[in-house]
């Protein structure tokens, strides 16, 4: 049996006294990644309006992935998302957002494994900013498309409730006093080429102020067939360590982009870096697949025979062994 190629990633105020209110968050210019960590499923409290105190300090967990965050400029696939101004990788899956006038909306979704592009036919909102306790949104999500020459079709509701508030302290021990819980819903009908399956996300979210990121979720996933055949079923509790500010992306030190980009594995890329300094091939999930040094002239030449597809990071190293310059972003098809 198929299955549809890509999964969606992812206010009434009562006035209470000591709300907790969280502003449109600041996304730093170079972007930041983080790991991503995963537990046992367990399931979240009751919404209720009094403050509540969640204690999550004995929860334990494995990091699972490394989510990635850039600019979509960045991205092979900015000609398609055109209006993105972000995106999140989770290992081949690409998310292209906004966050624009305090309105978070997804764009599209990209797998890097195989090229696909999934844009939608409309924004998807997902939250708006500030948020407090009480908050609401719902949209509705539509795309249409043909894909490898047969017939594409999403179309479902997702919803997002601000459905408690208090304090909370995180596995790491990390305690935050002012802290909001948002419910997210997603569901919708995936059809390709004639296979049809229903997606039932939910994603219970603790978020803070000085967090771009929820800092915890209960998740559960479960996908059916139209005829109620339960396909997969996922759940977890879910959480971020080790954020990192990305490269800073300075002067450009290389002479050319790196070429072909895409590259289909196996082929050399081709690229020009200063007299005298090197470079290293990064996974988006942090391995060091290669390293090496220029030729005298600059030029580099890359071979990706032992490259896994997907994206990979080219890191310019200085003389003195610093990163330097702009980090370059091949995709390995």
């Amino acid at each position: 049996m198929r299955f549809a190629l890509i999964s969606l990633f992812l206010l009434v105020s009562v006035g209470l006294l000591g709300q907790t209110v969280i502003e449109t968050p600041v996304w730093a210019p170079q972007g930041f990644s983080a790991d991503i960590l995963a537990g046992d499923y367990f399931p979240p409290t009751p919404a209720a309006d009094e403050p509540q105190s969640w204690d999550f300090s004995d929860v334990s967990g494995s990091a699972i992935s490394l989510l990635v965050v850039e600019p979509a400029s960045q991205s092979p696939y900015v000609d398609v998302f055109t209006d993105a101004e972000w995106m999140f990788t989770n290992g081949d899956q690409l998310t292209f957002w906004n966050l624009q006038d305090g309105v978070l909306t997804v764009v599209g979704n990209a797998n890097a494994a195989n090229g696909v592009t999934l844009p939608f036919d409309d924004p998807l909102i997902q939250r708006t900013y500030p948020l407090e306790y009480g908050n609401m949104e719902s949209d509705s999500i539509v795309i249409e498309l043909t894909l490898f020459g047969a017939p594409y079709s999403l179309e479902g509701e997702a919803s997002f409730e601000v459905d408690a508030w208090g304090s909370m302290v995180l596995p790491d021990g990390t305690v935050h006093d002012e802290v909001l819980r948002g419910d997210y819903r997603q569901t919708y009908q995936e059809s390709y080429d004639g296979d049809t399956n229903i997606w039932v996300l939910g994603q219970v979210a603790y978020f803070v102020s000085d967090s771009l990121m929820p800092v915890f979720l209960h998740e559960e996933l479960t996908v059916t067939s139209l005829d109620g055949e339960v396909l997969l079923e996922f759940t977890d509790v879910a959480w971020y360590a080790n954020h990192l500010l990305s490269v800073d992306e300075g002067a450009d030190v290389s002479m050319m982009a790196p070429y072909p980009n895409p590259v289909r594995r196996g082929e050399d890329v081709n690229w020009m870096l200063p007299r005298g300094w090197s470079w290293e091939a990064i996974t988006m999930d942090g391995r060091i697949v290669a390293r090496g040094e220029a030729e005298p002239d600059g030029r580099v030449t890359l071979s990706t025979a032992d490259w896994e597809s997907g994206m990979v990071l080219l890191v310019p190293v200085s003389p003195d062994g610093e990163p330097g310059g702009k980090p370059a972003r091949v995709f390995v098809d």
